[in-house]
């Protein structure tokens, strides 16, 4: 019995041995590849470019955190630091020295005049060495740009019109991006009588009757789009002094409506965005489901037009659309306002949060 109680002690004695030694020891012979963390990396997309998917991350904090002297002890996932050392374990990295990528993006207005591709590209520019060059026009123009081959991608809102673009040929790989809704908002006087109606249909019926001055994007946009269904909805054809078609961007048809005391639609997002510059707009009727806006991510498609840069445009899709760069749009506007301006959508971001 006592040779029993001595062969314990000492398997317990190696144990706790092993334990303290520095965890380099045992780690070592993890195959893998050492990286330097640059600007704009993350563990998310360090385990989805290299292990194949975001979620194992942890398996980086793990090997690296083995490594012993040399490498970064990783303590919070969310925070690492530009020139840790990190094991990417069983991979063969080969870290791209060339020059910038450069990404064409036709999106909408609303995105740009929001404040979101200002708060979020600098990430993925940064993660895939590149430069996206922005074209914020209406949907319409967006499509038409992607149908002539101008851009690698599209960040639009317009479902119908996105998936006739798609059925064409033009585009593949449409994925749903995120969300908010329009609202409709005017002066506080409201002449047409609309505040706190819920019917859309109702509130733009009200407003022709009284012929209450109403600004229209006027620019077939994705706003202008839905600005017409609901016309159509109420058996209506907008003419006359009353109705003012800008052909402008959201931003400035905010502007006009705030300076000539007119009715207007708008994304929620831009309205807000805009609330900061001063416009004394107020939102008068929301929540009816036909003012829901959902926004999708399209790649051009490379069979029409060879010289799109496809493989950054899927890149874009791929990070877009992760449960990290959907968080980072669910953040946006939060500070300023107590809700964010735009909500996550993506396939990856319900699974995850279902």
């Amino acid at each position: 019995m006592q040779l029993r109680y001595r062969v314990l002690f000492v398997m317990m004695v190696l144990a706790l041995v092993v334990a303290l030694l520095p965890a380099g020891i045992a780690s070592a012979e993890v195959e893998g590849t050492d990286y330097a963390v640059v600007s704009g990396d993350t563990l998310w997309g360090l385990a989805r470019d290299y292990l194949g998917a975001g979620s194992k991350y942890l398996e980086i904090v793990e090997v690296t955190n083995g490594m012993g002297e040399g490498y970064a002890f990783i303590e919070n996932p969310d925070m690492i630091s530009v020139g840790w050392l990190l094991r990417i374990p069983g991979t063969e990295i080969t870290v791209s020295t060339g020059e910038t990528q450069r990404l064409v993006l036709a999106t909408t207005t609303s995105t740009a005049d929001s404040g979101l591709l200002d708060a979020i590209l600098p990430y993925f520019e940064g993660e895939y060495n590149a430069e996206v060059e922005v074209i914020a026009v209406g949907t319409g123009q967006a499509l038409a740009t992607g149908d002539a081959g101008d851009c690698d991608v599209l960040l639009v809102h317009a479902r119908s019109r996105e998936d006739a673009f798609v059925e064409a040929g033009h585009g593949v790989n449409r994925a749903n991006v995120m969300y908010n809704d329009f609202v409709i908002i005017g002066s506080a006087d409201d002449p047409a009588g609309i505040a706190g109606m819920t019917d859309a249909v109702a509130a733009f019926t009200k407003i022709a009757e009284a012929q209450a001055p109403f600004v229209s994007r006027g620019d077939d946009s994705g706003t202008h789009t839905k600005e017409k269904a609901i016309w159509s909805e109420a058996g209506i054809d907008p003419s006359g002094d009353w109705y003012i078609s800008a052909g402008q961007g959201m931003g400035a048809i905010l502007t006009m409506a705030d300076e000539q005391l007119a009715y207007t639609m708008s994304d929620r997002g831009t309205y807000l965005a805009r609330t900061l510059e001063g416009i004394e707009l107020e939102i008068l009727a929301e929540g009816d489901p036909i003012l829901f806006n959902p926004y999708g991510v399209i790649a051009i498609n490379p069979e029409q037009h060879p010289s799109v840069n496809y493989d950054l445009a899927m890149s874009f899709i791929d990070w877009l659309t992760s449960v990290e760069a959907q968080a980072a749009i669910g953040e946006f506007g939060k500070d300023k306002f107590g809700l964010p301006l735009f909500y996550p959508d993506s396939d990856q971001w319900r699974s995850a949060n279902p």
